[in-house]
């Protein structure tokens, strides 16, 4: 019985250390996802920006002229 109680914590106790790897090991990678994601939207927001900046200045001059 006394052996049953102890490979149940070690048998924990190495469940525990192996969650708590993985876990550092996600929390190591976030700021380089976070970093991608913000060069994504950035590169998104670049490649999008001049057709639309084109179309708002037009719009406005547009508006500005029928004034």
């Amino acid at each position: 019985m006394d052996s049953q109680i102890i490979l149940s914590l070690l048998a924990t106790s190495g469940v525990v250390t192996i969650l708590l790897f993985v876990i550092r090991g996600l929390l190591d990678q976030l700021p380089d996802v976070i970093a991608a994601w913000r060069r994504v939207k950035k590169a998104y927001r670049a490649d999008a920006s001049p057709a639309d900046e084109g179309r708002d200045v037009e719009g406005s001059g547009a508006d500005m002229r029928e004034q």
